[in-house]
C-alpha cells in the first residue's frame, strides 16, 4: 500500500537499462491511481501508483509497461 509521506523506488522497465536508484516522497494522491512526488531536489511528478514499488511487494521490481521501437 502507498501511503503518504512515505519515500519509494520507481519500478524498472524490462530491456532498458537505467541507473535511477532515487527515492521520491508521496505529498499527495490525485484520483485513485495517481500520486503526486518529490525527489530529495524538491522537483515535483506524478506517478501512476502501479509504478511505485510497493513496500508489501517487495519482489515487484518491474513494471508491465512495455516500450516498442518502430523504425
Amino acid at each position: 500500500m502507498i501511503e503518504l509521506g512515505k519515500k519509494y523506488k520507481l519500478k524498472k522497465i524490462k530491456g532498458l537499462a537505467t541507473s535511477d536508484n532515487e527515492y521520491y516522497k508521496v505529498i499527495g494522491f490525485y484520483n485513485l491511481d495517481t500520486v503526486i512526488c518529490e525527489n530529495t531536489y524538491g522537483e515535483r511528478f506524478v506517478f501512476m501508483k502501479e509504478f511505485l514499488i510497493d513496500p508489501q511487494k517487495p519482489d515487484e521490481i518491474y513494471s508491465d509497461f512495455m516500450l516498442e521501437r518502430k523504425e
